[in-house]
């Protein structure tokens, strides 16, 4: 039987930028550190894993959602 589960996790990344960077800048600048993380180290930053209540597993929609995406490729 499946359920759907909520996984929460914190990642953090070191950037160097100019002193006047922009947000949109320093976001773009964390980008591939966030990858790497998440690739890489993803189960250590983990924070807590939750029931999801709100919209829990449904077969249906899930066989529905798979025949759907393969029609597309």
């Amino acid at each position: 039987m499946k359920v759907a589960k909520l996984v929460e996790c914190s990642l953090m990344t070191r950037v160097v930028v100019d002193k006047n960077a922009t947000e949109d800048e320093i976001i773009a600048a964390s980008r591939e550190g966030f990858i790497e993380a998440i690739r890489t180290s993803l189960g250590d930053n983990v924070e807590d894993i939750y029931e999801d209540e709100e919209c829990p597993y449904n077969i249906f929609l899930d066989k529905w959602k798979k025949i759907v995406y393969n029609s597309k490729n």
